[in-house]
C-alpha cells in the first residue's frame, strides 16, 4: 500500500512524486493519459523568474478588458453563463490590485529561482538531456511608450535579485541578430533560462523511478470514497488504489477531483498554443519575448518553438486557427522565418488558472491528508521543481525553504 498517491503526471506532479520519494515516502503516480502529454509537453519551454508573476496584473488590466472578447487578442474570454465561471471571473477582477499583484510577484519570484537552481542540478546530473540552457530571455519592445513604461516593473523585480539590462535598438540588433522587425529596443534578463519541456519531464521522472516512484498510466480517477484523515479508496480505471495520504496535481481538470473531494478548487483551463517550426536563420540564442504581440520564442538544438495566446476556456481542446495564425504572423514579423515556414507541429495545452493567480500548495482545506500542487497558471514549468521541494518540506514537517502563506492551499 502506497505511502502517497499523487494524482497527476505532469511536470509538478512529477516533481511532488521525486522529492517525496527521495523522502522516503512509498509514492504511486496515476496519470489519466501519460507521462509529461498534458501541458507539460509542448509549452514555450521558459525557466524565467523574470516573467514570474500571477496573472491579474493591474496595470494591463484595462487593456486587458479590451482584448477580452477580441478573437485575436492576447486575452480572450469565452462567453459562458455558467455560474463558477462568471464567480471565477470575479475573483479574478477582484484580485487585480497593486499591492496584491506585488506581494503575489515576489512570492513567485522566489519560487522560480529556487526551482531554476533546482532544474540546473538535475541537467547537471544527466548534461544534455532536456537542452538546459541559461543563455537568458531578451524582451523586445515595438513601441516607445511600452517600453518606457516597463521600467517599474523591471526595477521591481530587479530590486528582488533578478538582474536586467536595457538594451538599444542597436544592441537588439547586435546581440540578437534573429530579431530582423522593427524595434525600440529591449531588456535583457541574464539569469533566465530555457528547455525542451518534455524532455524536462521524463528526465525529471527518471529521477523519481529511481527514487523508488511508481507510475501507473491510463489511469483516470473517477470516483473517491473515504473522507476526514483516513485514507482514501480511488476508482480509476485501472482498478482500486488505496492511499493514506493524497496529492492532487491534477491542473485544469483539479475543480472535478476536488468535487469528488468535498474541496472547492476553483482551477480554471486557459488554453494555450505552441508552434514548432525548423531553426531560424539566423538561429536565436536565447528566449526571446515579443512584448506587444506577445508571443514566446524559445530556441532548441534542432528547431524553434514559438507560443502565445491565452483563452480562458475551462477544458476546451478545439483548435481556433485563426488565434494560431496570430502567433504566427507575430513570428514572422519580427524574426527571420521566411515568407511561408514550415510547422511540423501544432499544440495547444491547458493552464490550470486560480483566481488570484497563485498556486495551491499544501493541505487542502478541512484537514486531513489531502493535499495540493495545482493552479499554476504559465508558471508550472518553471516552478516545478520548487512546488515539489515546498510541498515534500509541508507534508514531512520540514521547516520550508520559503514561505508557504502566499500559496496557501485552503484559501478557497
Amino acid at each position: 500500500m502506497p505511502d502517497v498517491v499523487v494524482i497527476g503526471g505532469g511536470v509538478v506532479g512529477v516533481a511532488c512524486a521525486r522529492e517525496l520519494a527521495q523522502r522516503g515516502a512509498k509514492v504511486t503516480v496515476l496519470e489519466r493519459d501519460r507521462i509529461g502529454h498534458g501541458c507539460s509537453y509542448g509549452n514555450a519551454g521558459w525557466l524565467t523568474p523574470s516573467l514570474a508573476s500571477p496573472l491579474p496584473n493591474p496595470a494591463m488590466l484595462p487593456k486587458a478588458m479590451q482584448w477580452m472578447f477580441n478573437p485575436e487578442s492576447p486575452l480572450y474570454i469565452q462567453p459562458r453563463l455558467d455560474p463558477s465561471y462568471l464567480r471565477w471571473l470575479a475573483g479574478f477582477l477582484m484580485s487585480a490590485r497593486k499591492a496584491k499583484y506585488e506581494r503575489g510577484t515576489e512570492a513567485l519570484v522566489e519560487l522560480c529561482r529556487v526551482s531554476v537552481d533546482l532544474w540546473e542540478e538535475v541537467a547537471k546530473r544527466a548534461p544534455g538531456s532536456f537542452g538546459f540552457e541559461r543563455h537568458g530571455l531578451l524582451a523586445v519592445y515595438e513601441k516607445a511608450e511600452s517600453f518606457e513604461a516597463a521600467r517599474s516593473s523591471v526595477d521591481f523585480v530587479a530590486s528582488r535579485g533578478i538582474r536586467a539590462e536595457r538594451w538599444t535598438s542597436d544592441e537588439v540588433r547586435e546581440r540578437e541578430p534573429a530579431v530582423v522587425g522593427k524595434q525600440v529596443g529591449g531588456y535583457f534578463y541574464p539569469d533566465d533560462a530555457h528547455c525542451e519541456p518534455y524532455r524536462a519531464v521524463t528526465t525529471l521522472a527518471a529521477e523519481a523511478r529511481a527514487a523508488g516512484v511508481t507510475f501507473v498510466e491510463g489511469a483516470e480517477v473517477f470516483g473517491i470514497s473515504g473522507s476526514g484523515s483516513g485514507p482514501r479508496m480511488l476508482k480509476t480505471t485501472r482498478g482500486e488504489v488505496k492511499a493514506d495520504r493524497l496529492v492532487v496535481a491534477t491542473g485544469p481538470w483539479s475543480e472535478q477531483l476536488g468535487s469528488m473531494l468535498g474541496v472547492r478548487l476553483p482551477v480554471l483551463g486557459a488554453k494555450g498554443y505552441s508552434l514548432l517550426l525548423p531553426r531560424a536563420n539566423p538561429h536565436p540564442t536565447r528566449s526571446i519575448y515579443l512584448i506587444e504581440r506577445k508571443v514566446a520564442v524559445n530556441p532548441h538544438a534542432d528547431a524553434l518553438r514559438i507560443a502565445g495566446t491565452l483563452e480562458l476556456v475551462r477544458n476546451d481542446f478545439s483548435i481556433n486557427a485563426r488565434r494560431v495564425d496570430v502567433i504566427l504572423r507575430g513570428a514572422k514579423a519580427m524574426l527571420n522565418l521566411g515568407d511561408s515556414p514550415v510547422v511540423r507541429e501544432t499544440w495547444r495545452g491547458l493552464r490550470p488558472c486560480t483566481p488570484d493567480g497563485m498556486p495551491l500548495i499544501g493541505r487542502a482545506r478541512g484537514g486531513g491528508e489531502v493535499w495540493l500542487a495545482t493552479g499554476h497558471q504559465m508558471t508550472g514549468l518553471k516552478t516545478a521543481t520548487g512546488t515539489g521541494l515546498l510541498l515534500a518540506q509541508l507534508m514531512s514537517g520540514e521547516t520550508p525553504r520559503f514561505d508557504p502563506e502566499p500559496f496557501r492551499a485552503d484559501r478557497y
